[in-house]
């Protein structure tokens, strides 16, 4: 599977305003890479420095993942590439600050023309739009969203879940393991797909949850099955295998571990990401450097994500008419191939039953 990628950390402005490829279908950009809380300092502006947020593009519509500061850049962006009239549909995948503290400065909700769908999961007693509101209006922050120009349609979101965007693409969502409702996404379209894995926990044996999740192997083999055969797929690792046993039940992962789960679920490029606030950029090169070559040893193509990244999928090429008329012999043939070896089975079984005393 073919993928272009624009990586150019040390001008990430100029990653922020590059246009797709003419070919492109959908265009990933990482505007957000850090976890917990910003990290403004001079020795982590590599990898960035802002907290979640990824972004989707195609000709119809944007995708947004997450409303952490990078959400920030990200609308002025949209602004200077006149993306304003496009609906807009942000998923949060759940309402820790790191990932919602951005939204009411999101340039985008002060444009009357802007259309803004927002999703996420909510609980029993309250809707999602309830519990979003309620860090981000007064005593909280002075302005409501409620109050802002722009259009609003909310959508409760929840596990097995999937909606339908404009321009053929198709948006699911799977519970994730960690503390306070949380979902994690895959859009797909066209035979391309990204899933977006923030946050989750795969649990050791000893580990205790603080969000009761399922068994263990029923997490992963769901999480495996979700992600399956992706083109990108964005893992939660702000720990190390090392580190972790220091954090279980904080519903998050390692590197390492998503290495396991890149290759478990055929997806043909992985993305570490949610940094640690506090790993510099000396220790992320450190931890790429482990990455590569851990990654190399299973043929696996493995990026820990950085701040500016632009990542363009291109459509499939349309299948060639004799490879396809090749293909449906060949499927003919081992149909009736796997028809002969079923009858031989049936009739050696048969004669084995009448020749047994």
């Amino acid at each position: 599977m073919k993928i272009q990628l624009t990586q150019k950390a040390e001008s990430r402005t100029n990653d922020h305003m590059q246009s797709p490829s003419p070919k492109t279908h959908l265009s990933v950009r990482f505007w957000g890479t850090r976890g917990s809380c910003a990290a403004p300092f001079p020795d982590r502006m590599i990898y960035g420095g802002n907290t979640s947020c990824v972004s989707v593009h195609w000709e119809e519509g944007t995708a947004i993942f997450d409303a952490g500061t990078g959400i920030l850049a990200l609308g002025e962006w949209m602004k200077r590439k006149k993306e304003v009239k496009k609906p807009i549909h942000l998923f949060i995948g759940h309402l820790h600050l790191d990932h919602i503290a951005a939204l009411p400065l999101f340039p985008l909700l002060f444009e009357k023309e802007a259309r803004f769908h927002l999703y996420g999961p909510g609980e029993k007693e309250k809707t999602f739009k309830k519990r979003l509101l309620l860090p981000l209006s007064p005593p909280y922050w002075p302005i409501s969203l409620e109050q802002v120009p722009a259009s609003i349609t909310w959508h409760e979101a929840e596990s097995n879940q999937t909606w339908k965007l404009p321009g053929n693409i198709k948006v699911s969502a799977m519970r994730s393991n960690h503390p306070d409702q949380c979902l994690i996404y895959r859009l797909e379209s066209q035979g391309q797909s990204v899933v977006y894995g923030l946050d989750c926990e795969f649990f050791e044996p000893s580990s205790q949850s603080l969000s009761k999740p399922p068994e263990p192997k029923s997490l992963w083999t769901a999480y495996q099955t979700f992600a399956w055969e992706c083109s990108l797929l964005i893992f939660d690792a702000p720990y190390t295998q090392k580190e972790y046993p220091s954090y279980c039940g904080f519903g998050h992962s390692y590197w390492e571990k998503g290495i396991e789960m890149a290759k478990a679920c055929r997806a043909s490029r992985l993305y570490i990401c949610h940094h640690n606030w506090d790993r510099s950029d000396k220790a992320l090169a450190q931890i790429e450097k482990d990455l590569h070559l851990q990654a190399r040893k299973t043929g696996l193509q493995a990026e820990i994500a950085r701040e500016g990244q632009c990542i363009h999928l291109p459509p499939p090429a349309p299948e060639n008419p004799k490879k396809k008329k090749r293909n449906a012999k060949e499927e003919k043939n081992h149909k009736k191939e796997k028809k002969h070896k079923e009858e031989k089975k049936h009739k050696e079984e048969k004669k084995y039953k009448e020749e047994k005393p």
